[in-house]
C-alpha cells in the first residue's frame, strides 16, 4: 500500500488521524446528513483520506475547503452547500495530529 506521500505504509499507520478527520467530517461537514443516523459511517472515509493527504502535503485551509466544496457540488450534487463557511471545520482539521 502507498501512503499519501508516495512511500509505503502499513494498514494501521495514521489510522488515528484518519479516524479523527472522518469524525470531524461527519460532525462538522456532513453534507449527506448522516450524523444522526445509527450505525457506523464510512461514507466519508475516502474524503478523510483525501483531506489527510492535502494536510500532509501542506495544503492551505482554502485548498482543503475548495476540495470539500467540489465534492459537495460534484459527487454529492449539493451545489447549495458550496458557499457554506467551513472555517470552524478547518480550525479543527488543523489541530489534528497527522502522525497519530
Amino acid at each position: 500500500m502507498t501512503n499519501f506521500n508516495g512511500g509505503t505504509m502499513t494498514q494501521h499507520e495514521h489510522s488515528g488521524a484518519l479516524r479523527t478527520i472522518g469524525d470531524l467530517l461527519l460532525t462538522q461537514w456532513d453534507p449527506l446528513g448522516l450524523q444522526d443516523q445509527p450505525g457506523p459511517h464510512v461514507e466519508y472515509s475516502t474524503h478523510a483520506k483525501a483531506v489527510y493527504g492535502l494536510l500532509a502535503r501542506g495544503a492551505s485551509s482554502t485548498q482543503v475547503a475548495r476540495y470539500l466544496h467540489s465534492v459537495e457540488s460534484g459527487e454529492m450534487h449539493r451545489p447549495d452547500l458550496a458557499s457554506a463557511d467551513l472555517s470552524t471545520l478547518m480550525r479543527a482539521l488543523r489541530a489534528v495530529d497527522l502522525d497519530a
